[in-house]
């Protein structure tokens, strides 16, 4: 009886430890180059924004305030792991994806009032963005990200 409740300690503590990005704590990808700066909102809220350049050569940016991450960008050659960027918000665009035709280089969004995402490009040339608009610090935009 012991062992069961220590094995499902264990599991619960490692769950919380594998959060996702978005609504969580900032992914760890393992890239070559990852730096960290602080930047500042124009209305004077503070955030973080964490560079990761991965070795795909995709960059990764996350919007971090409060130990949360309620912003990501990602722009490269190759798509980072969404499901990992995205967490529970993945199942968002892939709903969406299931509607969206099967055109070569579709862009698909998601506009719901707890997550926007936006996704497209090309072999070579990803791009995409996903907010939560309830977490945005105040007086940070959308129009903000980079």
């Amino acid at each position: 009886m012991r062992a069961t409740s220590i094995v499902s300690a264990l599991l619960l503590a490692y769950a919380g430890a594998c959060q996702a990005a978005l609504g969580g704590a900032p992914e760890v990808f393992g890239a070559a180059n990852t730096t960290v700066a602080a930047n500042l909102s124009s209305a004077g809220a503070s955030y973080l924004v964490r560079d990761t350049t991965l070795d795909t050569g995709t960059q990764v940016r996350e919007y971090v305030s409060g130990g949360r991450v309620f912003a990501v960008t990602w722009d490269g050659p190759m798509l980072p792991d969404l499901k990992a960027l995205l967490g529970k918000y993945f199942d968002a665009l892939v709903a969406e994806s299931q509607k969206a035709p099967r055109a070569g280089r579709a862009r698909i969004g998601v506009n719901l009032p707890e997550v926007v995402i936006n996704s497209g490009g090309h072999m070579r040339a990803f791009e995409g963005s996903a907010w939560l608009p309830a977490q945005l610090p105040a007086g940070f935009t959308p129009d903000d990200l980079r």
